[in-house]
């Protein structure tokens, strides 16, 4: 899987970006054919303010996403991974299915 990191308004620093790929890397284990992950970062305002995180998942003929704030980005990067992985585990079970027009 190919994963891009971005953080806007503020550096990343290499420890948040090894801890969002790890948590993307995870996501493999409900479904192997994610092609691309896109994690976006951002903080809302001042330092105490909310931290927010978006990741964009692209599958086969599908598109998955999930956004979240929190107190800090490992929050919301792991309340993002949880709305994701059920979300994986919906479209695996529709790709299975015997019914097949979901996918139109």
């Amino acid at each position: 899987m190919e994963a891009q990191i971005t953080a806007r308004h503020f550096e990343a620093n290499p420890a948040l970006r090894d801890y969002a790929s790890e948590k993307l890397s995870k996501l493999e284990r409900y479904y192997n054919g994610i092609m691309e992950a896109r994690v976006i970062l951002s903080e809302n305002g001042g330092p105490a303010a909310g931290k927010s995180a978006e990741i964009v998942v692209h599958v086969y003929q599908k598109t998955l996403s999930a956004n979240s704030e929190g107190t800090s980005h490992e929050d919301a990067i792991d309340q993002c991974v949880k709305a994701l992985r059920r979300q994986i585990k919906k479209y695996k079970s529709k790709l299975r299915s015997t019914d097949k027009d979901y996918l139109k």
